[in-house]
């Protein structure tokens, strides 16, 4: 994958140096490693959505290279050399990458729904600015994109590390040459022992943050740093100066381990799940990648160097570093087209065949015909420069995408401020028999994932790790304080006073739940405004107010349990006339479910409060506005069958304590079959679950009635 596999310090000769070391004979087993990495990174991608442990190989070969160039100008007496090291990690890793990602934003406009336009965006900037490993370990955890598409540069991640990696390293082994020259400690024995700390450190690393927290771990540079560390102690044991022991490696031995080796990486991915990676799971593609080319090294051109010699993987490994850039977005445009996971035989061969065509050319032009150009190639301002230009393309490409999204925004909001031709829910209340005229849905598909409250991913939401209980206060549709009374300020900016208001509103009504209950806070908010009432909002991610979670045993559970119980304590005290939670839940299974709430009512309803608990909405199971983007508003594909999700008479019949007000809106979310995508020209979803705050707030009035007759 890496262009880098041959780097090494380019600096000019010291004429009182000692002669530079020898530079070990070229392996064209590495070549074919290169080629057998890429061929089972592409097969298990395409047609079974697995990893397949090719990405640890290419990050074992590159800190195997960096650490050898290394350690040739240090045997040489010269220094390292980090300007022109730098310059030509430049030429060689930049032109090529941000090339295919500038193409990226292209096949983005033409073949990705407009509903993933924003994200794919975001992922190609951060992938072009090397830090899209760290962008997508976020995204891995946030809640709120938990339901993100696959990105089109998702593959990035591995360059976003290896870069991370070329600045470090050179200072890591500089520091390390530095401090043995100044000890008096033999070079290569501090820097092999170094290397083993930072291995031995980083694994460590890895295997607790895979057990911890292992959506992050993949994508976490200092988790992935042993494997580099792997093929820097590799390097060492192979330098022409120690290497005599590979002699030792005689008759069957390297034979068995080449084909051991061979064998461990085509079908590591058969047998290791993405879940266990970069832990102990990687240990097996880092050693397979190890035993080929020591076998490599102790009998060149024998036993499986025979297979990773022929012309096929030859040619691979050519290709390796364009081939990993453009068999993912093929992909991604692939089963984003057909709706499917993985690829079909024929399909999966065109896939390839597309890719390495595109590869082949951009190996011509960038790899090779680029360099004999000169461009960029004389000096080491020259590769700034250049990489410079290249990242400007990719810049430049977003940012034309971006604007135009901008305008579709605008035209499109501006369009939807009518309320005659936007009623949303609406359109469902019989006693209205309103005349729909035809129009563009609001929101777009453009804004459809961001139409939440801000407060949602800011002051006012625990996330699913958080433990304390965050309040948030609202007057007059706004709001005016967070995390327990701190004023903030208002949209104009200014900041607005909390007390007064407060104290004449007619009730305090306080919301309390997860991201269900949390989406009905524009249906409320307009409700306080016409009724004044004081509104406080307590949520957390993914936490449902069932008791005794604490015994489930895992930390979010945990955390869960802890918040609860915080949050009721926090209510006692507020004394408020009403209460809003949940009164069922539908999530992915078959039918909405009635979890045992009773216990936590009882405690609600002993802090004084009336109680209305809120009917779920629908969770599709799909992402809605993806759908209706590839299908249309009125496709059947992207309609739900009202049935799958409520038993007829189910939640009317629900035994709640006396006291408790049962509140159901289904019938101004969904018809009395279906539930549709788009209602009253509004866009009823913004994920695979949760409402767009745009129809969410044209439940208002329905819910108002509701809530002023749960007040008494």
């Amino acid at each position: 994958m890496s262009a880098t596999s041959t780097a090494e310090p380019a600096a000019g000769p010291d004429r009182t140096a000692p002669a530079p070391a020898a530079r070990p004979p070229r392996l064209r087993e590495i070549d074919g490693l290169r080629g057998l990495a890429i061929a089972v990174i592409a097969v298990y991608h395409i047609w079974f959505d697995r990893v397949s442990g090719g990405v640890d190989i290419f990050l074992l070969m590159s800190g195997f290279f960096i650490t050898a160039g290394f350690l040739r100008s240090a045997d040489a007496g010269r220094g390292l050399g980090y300007l022109p090291y730098a310059a030509r990690i430049v030429r060689r890793i930049f032109p090529p990458a941000l090339v295919v990602a500038a193409a990226t934003v292209l096949m983005v406009f033409l073949w990705l729904p407009r509903a993933t336009w924003s994200q794919q965006l975001g992922d190609i900037t951060a992938s072009a600015l090397y830090y899209g490993n760290w962008n997508l370990a976020a995204h891995s955890v946030d809640y709120l994109s938990s339901n993100n598409g696959a990105s089109i540069v998702q593959h990035y991640w591995s360059l976003g590390v290896q870069t991370q990696f070329y600045v470090l390293w050179p200072v890591l082994i500089g520091l390390v040459l530095w401090a043995a020259r100044r000890t008096g400690l033999p070079p290569m024995r501090t820097v092999a022992a170094a290397l083993a700390l930072v291995l031995a450190a980083s694994f460590a690393f890895a295997l607790w943050e895979t057990a911890t927290n292992q959506a992050y771990a993949y994508f976490d540079t200092r988790a992935r740093i042993w494997q580099f560390a792997a093929g820097g102690l590799l390097a060492l044991a192979l330098r022409p100066s120690v290497r005599a022991w590979t002699g030792r490696l005689a008759g069957p031995v390297p034979a068995i381990l080449g084909w051991s080796g061979v064998a461990v990486l085509v079908f590591a991915g058969a047998f290791l799940e993405s879940t266990q990676f970069p832990g102990w799971a990687a240990l097996a593609p880092v050693a397979g990648a190890c035993a080929v080319i020591l076998a490599a090294t102790a009998a060149p051109g024998t036993g499986a160097g025979r297979l990773l010699n022929t012309w096929p993987l030859q040619r691979l490994g050519t290709l390796s570093y364009t081939l990993y850039l453009w068999h993912w977005p093929i992909l991604v445009c692939y089963l984003t087209a057909t709706g499917r996971d993985t690829a079909t035989l024929p399909g999966g061969l065109a896939i390839l065949a597309a890719a390495t065509a595109l590869a082949a050319l951009t190996h011509w032009a960038v790899e090779r015909r680029l360099p004999a150009s000169g461009l960029g190639q004389r000096t080491s301002r020259g590769a700034f420069a250049l990489g410079a230009a290249c990242l400007a393309l990719v810049l430049a490409a977003c940012a034309s995408m971006t604007w135009y999204i901008a305008h579709e925004r605008a035209r499109l909001a501006e369009a939807a401020t009518d309320p005659a031709r936007y009623p949303g829910a609406a359109a469902l209340d019989p006693a209205l028999d309103l005349d729909l005229p035809d129009a563009d849905f609001a929101p777009s598909t453009l804004d459809a994932a961001q139409d939440y409250d801000p407060a949602l991913s800011g002051h006012c939401n625990v996330t699913m790790e958080g433990y304390e209980p965050i309040r948030c206060d609202f007057a007059g549709g706004e709001l005016v304080s967070s995390a327990g009374g701190e004023p903030v300020s208002s949209a104009g900016g200014e900041p607005v006073a909390t007390g007064e208001g407060q104290n004449q509103a007619a009730a305090t009504v306080v919301m309390y739940g997860g991201s269900k209950i949390w989406q009905w806070l524009p249906a409320v908010l307009e409700a306080a405004e016409a009724r004044n009432w004081h509104v406080i909002a307590y949520t957390k991610n993914a936490c449902i107010i069932e008791t005794g979670q604490e015994a489930l045993g895992e930390e979010r559970y945990r955390s869960c349990a802890a918040w609860n119980d915080a949050v009721v304590a926090e209510i006692a005290d507020i004394d408020p006339d009403l209460v809003l939670t949940y009164g069922s839940r539908v999530g992915y299974e078959a039918y909405e479910t009635f979890p045992d709430y009773t216990d936590r009512y009882e405690q609600l309803l002993a802090t004084g409060a009336n109680v209305a608990v809120i009917r779920d909405t629908p969770s599709p199971r799909f992402d809605v506005p993806m759908c209706v983007d590839l299908h249309g508003p009125d496709a059947a594909e992207c309609t739900v069958d009202r049935g799958a999700y409520y038993e007829e008479g189910a939640f009317a019949a629900l035994a709640v304590p006396e006291g408790i007000a049962k509140i159901d809106l289904t019938d101004y979310i969904c018809g009395p079959e279906t539930c549709p995508p788009v209602v009253g020209n509004v866009l009823v979803y913004r994920d695979d679950a949760h409402l767009t705050n745009t129809y969410a707030a044209t439940l208002g009035p329905y819910l108002e009635a509701e809530l002023a007759a749960a007040l008494g």
